[in-house]
């Protein structure tokens, strides 16, 4: 699987999974993007409307002063004017034309009026305050209407790119060396794959969005400001710009104090998983309230941290709400400073900016959600990176298939290591594994018994020397999937799924007919138990199959072998849960089994191996130390008598 994205310049951030996610699905970003702008032009619209219905408010003021002429009356009667001259005045400056020079002369150029109606033409259409506030009520239902269609597209977009990422993390660890499992913890494994991919999910629906839809909406008010004063633009950019800078301050302080506190918590909660799972060695000792304590102390700790976090990032959260009335009054205020002298201008240019200030900051509300979580996005983020960082070295996907029977096994010259150190399981392995032999390995614990095994299965590679099958195919240069349908695996801790104990039987054997299931669960001696059971072969077992006991996962196991009728038998330990009379009784059964196929034993209890054609000794340290038959190894001095005398 190629994962050549991880290696970009910027690999452990989160601008590549945006750019990842959006890539993903091209037609419906642009499509987004485009609908993102229109929306921003929209609202800057809106802008420019509010001037125009001031502006006509402002001289429907005039005409109506024009028309009050009984005040207007009494007013110049004040000053002694003669009341001839005084209605001359009236008849001249209550007419149309009289009234459209004064609002075109001290107001406003582009209103205009017919001794009816105020209006401006736009687009060669008469406009009145009516047809405005239309207008921009439809443009708000058109603005509410798209925003619903690009989170839906957004949505479409960061899920798609979620259920790939996480197809992708799946792929990997399934794709991924055994040693990895060992070098990570499963609960850190299950978080990256469910927390922080959702997590990274959600930041990408919003971010995209907010970020552009920000910028446009400043960027296109911004050009309608500073048309209608380029002075009073400047001076809110400039309290802008301040606001801005705190905001990007104290977020990268945020982030910083939340990679301290998600791996606390991490660890917190892969501490949690263990000790659930750990749940019957508390109980069995005896340390519930020790447990607790410790569980107690470390939440404290957590919260601390947290309340910490909290403090950080709320402070960006609080300087951009705060910035939408600041950044109102301010309007207000750089308007008096500048325009004190000139009412008219002040009045009209006072309502065009507070409603652009309103305008541009409403998007920064939608940004302060993006903004409180991009440090859990970045950790997420992080920490895929650093799963991803592993490299495969054992490659599963080999082109040739090894379709052959399988007629020798040869270890040739084997050395091995966990860590590829100094510190060998075993080295110079040198034995020949032939069809329809049995062998079995027997040792003390930590002699490399079951690594054997594990070599066989190839869940690691040789540190040295190499594993020839048929004397012709190295078993690193051929296609695993292909070798390993030639080997059926019994481990010493049987692996049960969650799901019915039918399809856990038959797992990874494909065409089976219920009847072989059947067959194979008698054959273990476990049909009579699934029988008893309510549901019987549909029974769905718990998680790690809690219900059934030690002696019966190893059946079920048995039984899936049985059914798997492999060229190869893995045999660590299969037996070793059952008591002796189930053991035996079963041990025939396996007995049949190996006619006429390679068996591969590794032994806990010396009686099943009696009838073994080779039985190879380990110690730890040294590897092989003794060789030869059951009958042979108990009458000759060496570990094999010792355990053999331990075990009568």
């Amino acid at each position: 699987m190629k994962l050549t994205f991880f290696k970009l310049k910027f690999d452990d951030g989160i601008n590549i999974h945006i750019w990842r996610a959006l890539k993903n699905r091209m037609f419906l970003t642009f499509f987004m993007i485009v609908l993102i702008a229109l929306t921003a032009i929209l609202a800057a619209i809106n802008i420019k409307i509010v001037q125009y219905i001031t502006a006509l408010l402002v001289s429907k003021s005039i005409i109506g002063a024009a028309n009050n002429r009984e005040s207007l009356y009494d007013l110049l009667s004040s000053f002694n004017i003669d009341p001839k001259q005084i209605d001359m005045i009236l008849d001249q400056y209550g007419s149309p034309d009289f009234i459209q020079k004064i609002i075109n002369k001290l107001f406003y150029d582009f209103v205009n009026y017919d001794g009816k109606t105020l209006f401006i033409t736009l687009f060669g259409f008469k406009l009145n305050v009516y047809d405005f506030l239309v207008i921009m009520v439809t443009n708000i239902l058109i603005i509410v209407f798209i925003s619903y269609i690009i989170y839906l597209i957004s949505g479409v977009i960061s899920r798609s790119y979620e259920t790939k990422l996480k197809n992708e993390l799946i792929n990997y660890y399934i794709d991924q060396d055994l040693q990895y499992f060992n070098e990570n913890k499963t609960g850190e494994l299950i978080s990256t794959l469910v927390k922080d991919t959702s997590i990274l999910g959600q930041y990408i629906k919003e971010a995209p969005v907010s970020l552009v839809r920000t910028g446009l909406v400043i960027l296109i008010s911004s050009i309608i400001m500073f048309i209608v004063d380029w002075k009073l633009t400047l001076c809110v950019f400039g309290l802008l710009t301040v606001c801005m800078f705190g905001v990007f301050l104290f977020s990268i302080l945020s982030v910083s104090a939340t990679k301290k506190i998600s791996k606390l918590t991490k660890d917190y909660e892969n501490d949690m998983s263990e000790k659930i799972y750990s749940i019957r060695l508390i109980k069995s000792s005896g340390t519930f309230d020790q447990e607790k304590n410790d569980f107690e102390k470390v939440a404290k700790q957590v919260d601390k941290k947290n309340k910490l976090k909290l403090l950080l990032s709320e402070i960006p959260a609080g300087l951009i709400i705060g910035g939408v009335g600041s950044f109102s009054m301010a309007s207000v205020m750089f308007g008096v400073i500048l325009y004190y002298e000139n009412s008219q201008t002040l009045i009209s240019i006072i309502t065009t900016f507070t409603t652009g200030v309103i305008v541009m900051t409403m998007p920064l509300l939608d940004l302060r959600f993006v903004l409180s979580q991009v440090p859990a996005a970045k950790y997420g983020a992080k920490n895929l990176y650093n799963l991803f960082n592993y490299k495969i070295k054992i490659d599963k996907h080999k082109k040739t298939i090894f379709d052959q029977k399988v007629k020798t096994i040869k270890f040739d010259n084997v050395d091995f290591s966990y860590n590829n150190d100094d510190k060998m399981v075993f080295k110079n392995i040198n034995i020949t594994f032939e069809k329809g032999k049995s062998y079995a390995f027997v040792g003390p614990t930590g002699s490399g018994k079951s690594t054997i095994a594990k070599l066989f299965l190839r869940f690691y590679d040789t540190t040295n020397g190499n594993i020839i099958i048929n004397d012709a195919f190295n078993l690193k240069d051929i296609n695993l999937k292909s070798w390993l349908d030639k080997i059926g695996y019994v481990d010493q801790e049987p692996q049960i799924l969650s799901g019915t104990i039918f399809d856990n039987i038959k797992y990874g054997i494909e065409n089976v007919e219920p009847e072989q299931v059947y067959e194979a669960a008698k054959k273990a001696l476990l049909h009579d138990l699934i029988m008893s059971w309510e549901d019987q072969y549909d029974t769905v077992l718990f998680e790690r199959g809690a219900q059934l006991s030690g002696g019966q996962k190893q059946r079920l196991v048995i039984a899936r072998l049985i059914l798997k009728n492999p060229e190869i038998l893995i045999l660590d330990e299969a037996t070793s849960a059952l008591d002796t009379k189930v053991e035996k009784e079963i041990q025939s059964e396996l007995e049949k089994l190996m006619v006429g196929r390679t068996t591969i034993s590794i032994a806990h209890r010396l009686s099943t191996i009696k009838n073994f054609d080779k039985i190879f000794v380990m110690e730890a340290n040294k590897g092989i130390v003794q060789i030869g038959n059951y009958e042979k190894l108990i009458k000759e001095d060496g570990i094999f008598k010792v355990l053999y005398e331990l075990s009568t």
